[in-house]
């Protein structure tokens, strides 16, 4: 049995999505080869912090049966695209995987991440995979931040998780958050300390500030903040916070419009609750994409990175081909951000579908907001009405953007037998990607696949693929 702690030099070939490097047992750290017969020298290894070309040493954190989990102690042979990480808390901190590889570099890992995943698939010819649409400033895009809170030794601490790990490193500045979230949590740091207004602590259920919650209207230039409490009596307190906060965010060139209280008193993990109390200013913030409007809700989802929404939307725009007469369906539409660019267009007619009330309320109220007359909502599971519109569904275009988890059989089995001219599939992970792609294939052919980076330096990435009825 291997020994925790023991030392290996291993030669990494790739990274996985959690932005380990993989590879695979050279010798044991000081010198001794394994041979052919060493079962160690088969065993995947997943080292922190390793790159692709690499020979490191590493030290072992976990063995399992089938791989082992090392932590990075020396690099041997550096990759020419690994560069000095440019935060004081990487690696420590969870937010970003990838902060010690180049950018060019970390663009051509993620093409190749979605290459390994579609390029098996029938039809999909090297010629069908566009280049990759990256970032031209990497900082300080994320449109909606989330902060947990802890206490350590009686003082309120705020920040991201230790990677891996439910502990807490307590953050004063971050390169991906927007700047002004990150004013606004050294802010409430300081007036939780001040007020002694203690953090929750899950295991005892005793205190009361879990998260905070910044969203932020990068065109409007308005901010909302949601504190996720567990005992509405704070109110009073956070209300008389206000002030400083309103200074705080006006400093930073921002203007602060809503404030929320949500009370969450579950022991689960489950961040926030559907109890929201509107505190201070008005009920929604407002973000502006290629020209179209929408107003956001504390519980809308939306595009984290504005800036590049932008130019992913565009794409899909460009990628549908709407001409006039055309009909066109969004599935898991939520605020309506996709089917509004859409009809945007002014050609054809969109229809929107999206289980969550609130979510279809916002669209429609997004429609009118920008005077949109040719798109129409229905709140329903997006499975279920497609069973039930089986045999009625007249769609040229139909776009799809479902969760991690992918389409569910019945979308899968609808959207197979729709006489549909074009399908878009706009998704968030390239592996249910890649299987829901086989599982249309027999009536869909790729056209045209196009990563987009939304979140530079991390391993996320979408995707928009384009496919023609066979």
């Amino acid at each position: 049995m291997v020994v925790m702690d023991t030392l290996f030099r291993i030669l990494i070939r790739d990274v996985n999505e959690r932005g380990q490097g993989v590879g695979t047992v050279r010798d044991d750290g000081h010198g001794g080869f394994a041979d052919a017969s060493d079962p160690s020298r088969g065993k995947v290894c997943f080292v922190n912090g390793a790159l692709p070309g690499e020979v490191v040493t590493a030290r072992l954190l976990e063995e399992k049966r089938h791989y082992r989990v090392l932590d990075l102690v020396d690099v041997e042979t550096p990759s020419p695209d690994r560069i000095l990480p440019d935060c004081e808390y990487y690696p420590e901190c969870g937010s970003c995987q990838l902060r010690h590889l180049a950018y060019d570099a970390e663009l051509g890992l993620k093409e190749n991440r979605i290459r390994h995943f579609l390029s098996k698939l029938e039809g999909a010819h090297s010629s069908k995979f566009l280049p990759i649409i990256g970032m031209e400033d990497t900082e300080y895009y994320r449109g909606k931040s989330i902060f947990p809170f802890s206490q350590k030794d009686g003082v309120v601490t705020i920040g991201q998780y230790r990677r891996g790990t439910n502990d807490l490193i307590d953050i004063r500045h971050c390169l991906v958050q927007s700047e002004v979230s990150l004013t606004l949590v050294n802010t409430v740091r300081e007036l939780a300390n001040s007020d002694g207004v203690a953090a929750y602590d899950r295991m005892t259920q005793r205190g009361i500030l879990r998260h905070l919650v910044v969203r932020t209207g990068f065109s409007s230039r308005l901010v909302m903040l949601i504190f996720v409490v567990n005992d509405s009596s704070v109110k009073e307190t956070l209300l008389s916070w206000v002030p400083a906060l309103e200074e705080t965010v006006l400093g930073a060139g921002y203007t602060l419009k809503s404030v929320w209280m949500n009370v969450q008193k579950s022991r689960e993990n489950r961040i926030l609750s559907d109890d929201y109390r509107l505190l201070f200013g008005e009920a929604t913030i407002e973000e502006m994409i290629n020209g179209v409007r929408y107003k956001l809700s504390p519980d809308s989802f939306f595009q984290v990175n504005p800036i590049q929404t932008e130019k992913l939307f565009r794409e899909v725009v460009k990628t549908a081909g709407i001409k006039p007469g055309d009909r066109v369906l969004d599935l898991y539409c939520g605020v309506g951000a996709i089917a509004l660019q859409l009809a945007a267009q002014g050609s054809g007619e969109v229809f929107g579908v999206e289980i969550v009330e609130a979510a279809v309320d916002n669209a429609r109220e997004n429609a009118k907001l920008n005077g949109i007359e040719n798109v129409h909502f229905i709140q329903a599971d997006a499975s279920t009405w497609l069973h039930e519109q089986k045999n009625k569904l007249e769609i040229d275009v139909l776009v799809v953007d479902p969760p991690r988890k992918g389409l569910d059989p019945t979308a899968l089995d609808v959207i197979r037998n729709a006489d549909c001219e074009r399908l878009i599939y706009v998704s968030c992970n390239p592996a249910t990607l890649a299987r829901d792609l086989v599982l249309l294939s027999d009536r869909y052919q790729i056209e045209t696949i196009q990563p987009v980076d939304m979140f530079p330096r991390t391993m996320h990435v979408e995707t928009i693929v384009l496919m023609s009825r066979v």
